[in-house]
């Protein structure tokens, strides 16, 4: 493969395809894998949460001495 600036150790670098344009195909499947890195992590942090709220409404479940419909 093809770098527009030489190789593909600087950041700014292109990648380019086997006819020298833009390797699309490869920046859609870096798109891909970035946002679904990104949604493994959202979705981690949304278990962590869910399992924390849930802790916390079993620490305070309601507990009551009273008998209702007593006086």
């Amino acid at each position: 493969m093809n770098y527009i600036g030489g190789n593909m150790n600087n950041e700014s670098d292109i990648k380019l395809d086997e006819y020298g344009l833009v390797d699309t195909a490869y920046y859609v499947q870096q798109g891909r894998e970035a946002r679904n890195e990104y949604f493994a992590e959202r979705l981690t942090a949304l278990a962590t949460w869910l399992k924390t709220l849930k802790s916390k409404r079993q620490q305070k479940s309601f507990n009551s001495t009273r008998s209702f419909g007593t006086a």
